[in-house]
């Protein structure tokens, strides 16, 4: 009996596999059909920015060469000291539609949102307002494509992503790390606004009285997120916005972010998270309970348990080839797809370490300073 159940949950174990492979020929497929027409409302882009990272200024000139007829960029740094603000200050000389600003210091939310209040009492008179972080590298028709889908009026956010092109082993293993995570977001049900690429129309975020909420918030974007799935709209994800981003170069440090943003996602989407937790978590129990099973000899459900390890690189292989066919960069940008898909299983294993660590993470350390669980 024990172990015609341990077969079964193999089997169930194989086809949920195959449900969440399928999820990127679906979503390719949605995306190939989806067409917007032309739409160039006036547009304000909020950029808060802390120090200088790799790329900075080719990142600050990207915002500033946008090819949109309309838009004004606020660049918000938190003091002139910050190493930001001279490199910001010397591209502004020939750039009227862009702007520095200082952050107002606030009690009760992150500095990132601080630094978000402070650029949006600038921006009264625009239609859409953009949030984006300073890491993106944005191509010139960046703003364009993050503000189309908004004439829908079903779509209240339109959010990107960020990508990681590899340079190395460990880097390549971050990449794929990002990747994996992708797929769930083409479709409305598990799509997130991420902080880093996301636009809304402005008239919806006063109706949403999102400033006010973001007063007492430590992420903006799980805060956006809640706001407007509960008021009933959609949230759209732009693969064109898919945006380079530099990658962490230490596993450890990558290990603690992840953790982190899983502990945000715990404290603002537990819904969300308890999927996460339970699938992920679940997974790799499934498999050591197979390798188990193979050393003690039993090899039929042993080999089906472990054979979620070749779905999974399956799943990567697939992702590394259909997601770039969705984004803007040339295919020779994109590395070996064989590195991605045999580091999947590795993925899946440090995704379930960031969700099982999360559930224990009573404080978050970010960019200084130290955040508790906020009070709904």
């Amino acid at each position: 009996m024990i172990l015609e159940s341990l077969i079964l949950l193999g089997i169930i174990g194989i086809l949920g596999e195959c449900i969440i492979i399928g999820l990127w020929l679906v979503a390719f497929r949605q995306t190939k059909k989806t067409v917007f027409p032309a739409y160039f409302p006036s547009a304000s882009v909020i950029v808060p920015c802390k120090g200088t990272g790799p790329g900075f200024l080719e990142n600050i000139q990207g915002f500033l060469h946008q090819e949109y007829p309309e838009y004004e960029v606020f660049f918000v740094v938190d003091a002139p000291d910050d190493s930001a603000y001279s490199i910001i200050e010397h591209q502004l000389q020939d750039h009227q539609n862009a702007h520095l600003v200082l952050t107002t210091p606030a009690q009760g939310c992150s500095g990132k949102v601080a630094a978000l209040l402070s650029g949006l009492p600038h921006t009264q008179n625009t239609k859409i307002l953009v949030f984006a972080d300073s890491d993106i590298k944005p191509d010139k028709h960046w703003l364009m494509n993050i503000v189309l889908p908004l004439q829908d009026e079903r779509i209240g956010v339109t959010t990107g992503y960020r990508w990681y092109f590899p340079s190395n082993l460990k880097t390549l293993l971050i990449s794929a790390w990002n990747m994996a995570s992708i797929v769930f977001m083409f479709y409305p049900s598990s799509t997130f606004a991420w902080g880093g690429s996301m636009a809304i129309r402005k008239n919806l975020f006063d109706a949403l009285h999102i400033e006010d909420q973001w007063r007492t918030a430590y992420s903006d974007d799980l805060v956006m997120t809640l706001s407007v799935k509960k008021a009933g709209y959609r949230i759209y994800l732009q693969p064109k916005c898919i945006m380079e981003s530099p990658p962490e170069t230490r596993i450890r440090s990558f290990i603690h972010w992840g953790t982190r943003q899983y502990t945000w996602v715990r404290w603002y989407y537990p819904v969300y998270w308890i999927g996460s937790f339970i699938g992920f978590i679940g997974a790799q129990v499934i498999i050591a309970l197979g390798i188990l099973l193979l050393l003690f000899g039993y090899l039929l459900p042993g080999v089906l348990l472990c054979s979620m390890i070749l779905c999974e690189i399956l799943y990567g292989l697939l992702g590394i080839t259909i997601l770039p066919k969705t984004m803007i960069y040339p295919k020779e940008r994109y590395p070996s797809k064989i590195g991605y898909a045999l580091l999947t299983p590795l993925v899946f294993l440090l995704l379930a370490q960031n969700a099982f660590a999360s559930a224990f993470t009573k404080t978050i350390t970010w960019a200084g300073r130290t955040y508790t669980k906020p009070k709904h």
